[in-house]
């Protein structure tokens, strides 16, 4: 069987059994947020593992009951004319985009705290296990943000009316309700054993049947290269307004909501 390389990454630990690779974010001083260098590394993992047909797995968790909790407010401070969220914003566009592309089921299993840019690695993940104690919330537009590269894949997943709810509602849902919305598949007590009885299955199937597939249903959706310039340019417009920059800074600095004042 062939090891995947023994790499040494900054936000990421990863774990090899068998046919299938755990990959776990593990930026805990920034509860498991997106930044730069974990948009790349993840990117680097998937682009790869293509083509080692013997990885045919590949479950993506959290770390202290937080699985991701999307973009990290500290670097966007610091871009104050969108640049950085541009860039950011695109690379993780074409990372959800790998998720629903590569020849790997992308299994995510969730134990804990869901947020924002965290939702979109769920919607986009081909099957998701969750832990009862999970939550999520989809929380841009309390800071006048967008989802906007997280939405096409939540619409896919879970539809357009439950997709507009989740955004304007902010709302945090419990791991029943995500589940009632079909934004999780299976809920449990005990997500590991659920991952071990799908992995019974999952890793029969070869690499070319798996990347068939996707390629077939990706066909059959609208997600196209015009849904990423809209999202980006949405994203990397909002980002950089006064009125986003001074309510984020606001919140690192007090723990206040836009709303509430400084």
């Amino acid at each position: 069987m062939t090891e995947i390389p023994q790499t040494v990454f900054s936000t990421v630990k990863l774990r090899q059994d068998g046919n299938a690779l755990t990959i776990r974010i593990d930026r805990p001083e920034a509860q498991n947020s997106i930044d730069s260098v974990l948009l790349s590394e993840l990117r680097g993992i998937l682009t790869g593992i293509e083509e080692n047909t013997n990885i045919k797995v590949v479950i993506l968790e959290g770390t202290n009951s937080v699985f991701c909790t999307g973009m990290d407010f500290r670097a966007l401070t610091s871009d104050v004319e969108g640049k950085l969220a541009s860039r950011d914003s695109e690379e993780y566009y074409e990372l959800l985009k790998q998720f629903s592309s590569t020849s790997k089921i992308i299994v995510s299993k969730v134990d804990g705290r869901v947020n924002a840019g965290g939702i979109g690695f769920v919607a986009a993940s081909d099957i998701v296990i969750a832990s009862e104690r999970s939550t999520f919330a989809l929380s841009e537009a309390l800071f006048g943000l967008i989802p906007a590269c997280v939405l096409p894949y939540l619409i896919r997943r879970i539809g357009y009316q439950k997709a507009l709810m989740m955004t304007l509602t902010t709302q945090l849902y419990s791991c029943e309700r995500a589940y009632e919305l079909g934004l999780i598949d299976v809920k449990t007590d005990d997500p590991d054993n659920e991952v071990r009885k799908l992995l019974l299955r999952l890793t029969k199937l070869e690499t070319q049947t798996i990347k068939g597939a996707k390629d077939y249903l990706e066909k059959l959706w609208i997600i196209d290269e015009h849904t990423k310039q809209l999202a980006v340019k949405t994203i990397s417009e909002l980002a950089g307004s006064d009125q986003v920059q001074t309510g984020i800074k606001n919140y690192l600095s007090t723990g206040r909501f836009p709303w509430e004042g400084k």
